[in-house]
Order: structure tokens, then C-alpha cells, then sequence
């Protein structure tokens, strides 16, 4: 019924000397979106006051290396970090996640804060942080397209990534927030002020 359909539907606009398309055959590249979208704005038929469609297509372009936090610019705990010190870190810098190093420097992990709230006895919170409660660390290539990196982080649950270079070594870390806010806009952690 749908193939009768479909072949009266196309032998009507081969009357009128119209080519039927395929849907499939139709589908439009980012490029191509962005310069319908342009041309749009500018001839007044779409109004994109936010910019969110702007970013769209500028996230597209960007890489992980454009929005990492070099190693040099984190604030990380230490590997045996224990809750009241992860606490006072929130209460002093004001996110709700952090980077572990350990001794040579090497991330090793992360912690959100709701991963100690529940550690309330003393002797818990001056014991290092119990290592079922320290997050994996995954990693992303510092070459990759953010829009690649973004599933990579997320498949495993986690809201920071390690960052690597070509060689292997870790060359900063990719926080979710950072790519969300090339999306979207500024987006501020839950626990600062």
C-alpha cells in the first residue's frame, strides 16, 4: 500500500516536472546547517539572542586542548587527602570536585564532595578517604573534538577526564562543566558561592 502510495505521490510531481527527494539523500553537513542558520539571522527570519545556536556550531570545532585545565592551573588534594581536608577544600576554593595527585604528582582519581558527606565520625574524618570512595580518572586525548571527548567522559559516569598527549603523558584535566559551557554558556558548580 505504501510503495503504491509513494509511486502515485512521485509520478504526480514528475507531472508538475518536479524531482522527487529521498529523505535520506537530503540530510544537510554541519557546514551546510551553519550557513542556512547564518543566512537566517541576517535576513531576520531567526533570532538566536542567546548565541546557543552559535555555540553549537563553534563547539563542533573546538578540541579537547581548547578548554583543558593545565596541570599547573588545578587545585588538587592529595592521595591520602581525608574528609574534613576535602571539606575544608570546598569551604576554601568552592568546587565540589577535585583532582587527586599523588606523591610524584601523577592524577590518580577524583573526589566529588557527596563522596565523604556521609564520613561524619571523627575517627572517620581524619582517616585518607576510603579508596571505594576515590572516582576513576578516564582519559581523552588532547587532540580529540570535544563533541568526541564528550561521550568518552560520560559513558563512564564521571565528571572529570585526564588529559593526554601524544606521548601518553597527562597534560591537564577536562572538567564536564568546561565542555557543558562551550555548549551552552557559563555554568557554575553546584557548591560555589
Amino acid at each position: 500500500m505504501i510503495r503504491t502510495l509513494n509511486w502515485i505521490s512521485n509520478s504526480v510531481l514528475h507531472l508538475f516536472r518536479v524531482e522527487p527527494k529521498d529523505e535520506a539523500a537530503s540530510a544537510y553537513t554541519i557546514d551546510q546547517v551553519a550557513t542556512i542558520v547564518e543566512q537566517s539571522e541576517r535576513e531576520g527570519t531567526l533570532v538566536d539572542a542567546s548565541g546557543t545556536l552559535s555555540a553549537v556550531f563553534e563547539f563542533t570545532e573546538k578540541s579537547v586542548s581548547d578548554v583543558e585545565v593545565p596541570l599547573d592551573a588545578l587545585i588538587t588534594v592529595s592521595a591520602d587527602v581525608t574528609p574534613r581536608q576535602l571539606q575544608e577544600s570546598v569551604a576554601v576554593h568552592g568546587f565540589s570536585r577535585y583532582p587527586m595527585r599523588a606523591a610524584d604528582g601523577a592524577l590518580t582519581g577524583y573526589l566529588h564532595l557527596k563522596d565523604v558527606l556521609d564520613l561524619t565520625e571523627p575517627a572517620e574524618l581524619d582517616q585518607p578517604v576510603p579508596d571505594n570512595r576515590i572516582r576513576a580518572l578516564p582519559a581523552v586525548a588532547r587532540t580529540a573534538e570535544l563533541e568526541d571527548a564528550l561521550p568518552e567522559v560520560r559513558t563512564g559516569g564521571a565528571h572529570i577526564a585526564r588529559v593526554t598527549g601524544p606521548d601518553g603523558a597527562t597534560t591537564g584535566v577536562l572538567f564536564l562543566e568546561d565542555v557543558v559551557e562551550e555548549l551552552i554558556g557559563e555554568v557554575h558548580d553546584a557548591t560555589a558561592g
